[in-house]
């Protein structure tokens, strides 16, 4: 369709979008609707006038006739001009026996008796019309109304100023009303672009618009949105920085290690021996970095969910394949495992994250016990009992409300070389907790005790609805 434009009128559209693409939004909308409605105004004038002149020129036609016929029935009511009408009576031979013609008016226009004519004389226009008439033993002759379309015409410029002037005052108020009315509607989209500025050149995600009344206006609701995503951005930026963080801090001990090691044979190792030592710190220490990777990831992986997929878990038989791996884990330690598990539990999660959680308290618990752990899985209610005991070493009270935190480690001097860990293992277990909408519990004496659990309410596995992020 463009194609079929003419070169030059092609080129003045573009020349016109381009220029209207500078135009701030306000004035845009603003010039519409003020050159709509000074086209509608126009349209009104024209219509009103229009119909005004022809309603003017029925009532001057109907006054016309109706003072002729009057005046030639009853002469007693006879005037000599009413209401824009002058009235003559004319003999049979022409001369006028009462009343007066306008001044412009030919007395030779010949009679008009069935008809009202339209004559044109001297730069003026009139309407005139006749009625016969006869007295009684008296003259004969003819009753002329005589009536000026000047009268029509200054009628016609009256209401033709009162709509322009009323016209013209009502598109001046809708402009003005209408652009404050739309610079407060736009005033929220004013305040974003202000903001994402802002943001931009700061690089600060924690500005926020305020002072947002509620309402249901499309634009406060954009800025209740760009607060909303703002809050995302920021959550998402955290943890990107939180997860680099972490990254940074616990590469940089195996990093260091692996590198002396490395140093270290490569200069002064003499022996076999010696260098399977420094191989064997090397491995270790990789070993360590491939693992706290891998849990980095799956923790970052966590914090970016908001829902998770879930479908039946048989927790009875997930819990007991756990029992039996850790019954052997715990007699290679040294270490007593008795567990009770509730058969036939079913829970309305995720296995996968469930059963890690379940692994990564087992594990915190196999570490630090002294003599014995013992696993147990029960129902109470609609609600899932998830319990590890353990003999160790224990945690401070102190140290409880942190145990949760990332990357959060009791007093090292308690912990050894081999049960060292980087932190992330309780952590994950409270994501994995929440996620499933349940409760966290550590109960701890040091050096007899420490129960962690949690707590699941046990919904419906009836349940189709599955709901993801």
């Amino acid at each position: 369709m463009m194609d079929r434009i003419p070169r030059p009128i092609h080129s003045l559209l573009h020349q016109v979008e381009a220029m209207l693409v500078r135009v701030p939004l306000v004035y845009k909308i603003t010039s519409w609707y003020s050159i709509f409605l000074l086209v509608m105004v126009g349209l009104l004038v024209t219509f009103v006038m229009q119909f005004t002149s022809a309603w003017d020129e029925y009532e001057i036609r109907s006054d016309l006739q109706q003072n002729v016929i009057e005046a030639a029935t009853n002469p007693k009511k006879f005037k000599p001009y009413d209401n824009g009408v002058f009235l003559v009576v004319y003999s049979d031979d022409g001369v006028i026996l009462r009343g007066s013609a306008p001044e412009r008016f030919s007395q030779d226009n010949p009679p008009s008796f069935n008809t009202i004519t339209e004559v044109r004389q001297n730069d003026a226009v009139y309407l005139y019309y006749d009625v016969p008439f006869q007295v009684p033993h008296g003259p004969r002759g003819h009753v002329r109304g005589i009536a000026p379309i000047t009268l029509m015409d200054r009628k016609a410029n009256t209401t033709l100023i009162a709509l322009l002037i009323g016209g013209l005052l009502f598109v001046a108020m809708a402009t003005i009303g209408g652009y404050w009315i739309i610079q407060r509607g736009l005033k929220p989209v004013r305040t974003v672009t202000e903001l994402a500025e802002q943001i931009s050149l700061k690089r600060n995600l924690s500005e926020r618009i305020e002072n947002i009344p509620p309402s249901k206006d499309t634009m406060y609701q954009l800025v209740s949105t760009f607060n909303h995503m703002l809050n995302s951005l920021e959550d998402a930026s955290n943890r990107e920085k939180r997860f680099n963080s972490d990254v940074s801090h616990e590469l940089r001990t195996p990093i260091a290690v692996i590198q002396a090691e490395s140093d270290y044979g490569r200069q002064f190792v003499s022996s076999l021996e010696e260098a399977k030592e420094s191989f064997e710190n090397i491995f270790t220490q990789s070993k360590s970095m491939a693992d706290m990777v891998s849990q980095l990831l799956e923790i970052a992986r966590l914090d970016n969910l908001k829902d998770i997929d879930k479908s039946p878990v048989p927790i009875s038989d997930v819990a007991q394949r756990l029992a039996n791996t850790y019954t052997r884990l715990s007699q290679e330690k040294e270490l007593t495992f008795t567990y009770h598990i509730d058969p036939s539990l079913t829970l309305l999660g995720n296995q996968i994250l469930l059963q890690q959680a379940m692994a990564n308290i087992l594990d915190n618990a196999l570490k630090f016990a002294s003599t014995k752990v013992h696993f147990e899985v029960r129902q109470e209610e609609d609600t899932l009992h998830i319990f590890v005991d353990d003999d160790g070493i224990g945690i401070p009270p102190e140290s409880i409300p942190k145990i949760w935190d990332r990357l959060y480690q009791v007093d090292p001097s308690r912990t050894s070389k081999e049960n060292k860990g980087i932190g992330l293992g309780l952590y994950f277990v409270q994501n994995v907790v929440h996620l499933h909408q349940g409760q966290l519990q550590v109960e701890s004496t040091p050096h007899e005790r420490t129960i962690f659990g949690f707590y699941i309410p046990m919904e419906s596995t009836t349940d189709t609805e599955v709901t993801a992020e």
